[in-house]
């Protein structure tokens, strides 16, 4: 990363560490305030409430990931590196991930073989890349469809997939997915990816353990984001 470029990641970061600290207050003392009044979540009053803390909690999540993205770009990420069953890993994180499913009518299969080999990397790193695919793909599922999440080992490599039924990536956006900041219009209404750098984190920690990590997408049919990491 060179010139402009540079100087943006730097201003931004310097800029995340300082707004960190008056969010945190922000979000204690909202929470707090909840508590204290005990208001009806239906009521006006109630939802209000709610929806600050809702939002309070996006800002911070899109601000941490602003933090990994320095980390890994300067090279300080520590991992623990342990041997993990990608079957387990999927499990706790599609069930982290239900509620929200649920609430959007969707549909969460998981396909799997009856074993796969063990994969050596680091647990909580492994469960954000799937957390990062199975959201970005509920997103851009319309209510009542299907996520499908697979895995299947490749020669010396574990596959994972997550697929979407959502309108699909047009080619020439593919190349650019995975880069910071490119945000891809997915479907008719300009939605778009909260912060443009949920999937170049998610590359960049596929990579650091030997990975590779891509894209197929049909216009119409949908998209499916791949990665593979070495057999332990």
């Amino acid at each position: 990363m060179i010139g402009q470029d540079k100087k943006r990641m730097e201003f931004i970061f310097v800029t995340t560490h300082e707004l960190k600290p008056s969010l945190t207050a922000i979000i204690a003392s909202v929470e707090l305030l909840s508590d204290e009044l005990q208001l009806d979540k239906k009521s006006v009053s109630g939802r209000l409430i709610q929806s600050i803390i809702r939002n309070a909690h996006s800002i911070d999540e899109r601000l941490s990931r602003f933090s990994e993205m320095e980390t890994l770009l300067a090279g300080d990420l520590r991992l623990q590196l342990e041997p993990v069953e990608i079957g387990q890993a999927i499990h706790n994180v599609t069930t982290r991930f239900y509620p929200r499913i649920r609430s959007r009518s969707q549909s969460l299969t998981v396909e799997l073989p009856n074993s796969l080999p063990l994969v050596k990397v680091d647990r909580q790193y492994l469960e954000e890349i799937l957390l990062a695919l199975v959201a970005n793909a509920s997103k851009f599922t319309p209510e009542r469809d299907g996520i499908k999440v697979s895995a299947r080992q490749d020669g010396e490599s574990l596959v994972v997939q997550v697929s979407d039924s959502g309108m699909g990536i047009l080619a020439e956006e593919q190349e650019r997915i995975f880069q910071p900041y490119y945000q891809v219009n997915r479907d008719g209404e300009g939605k778009k990816a909260d912060s443009g750098l949920g999937l170049a984190i998610t590359k960049s920690l596929v990579e650091l353990r030997g990975g590779k990590i891509w894209l197929k997408s049909i216009v119409g049919q949908g998209s499916t984001f791949a990665f593979s990491l070495p057999i332990a």
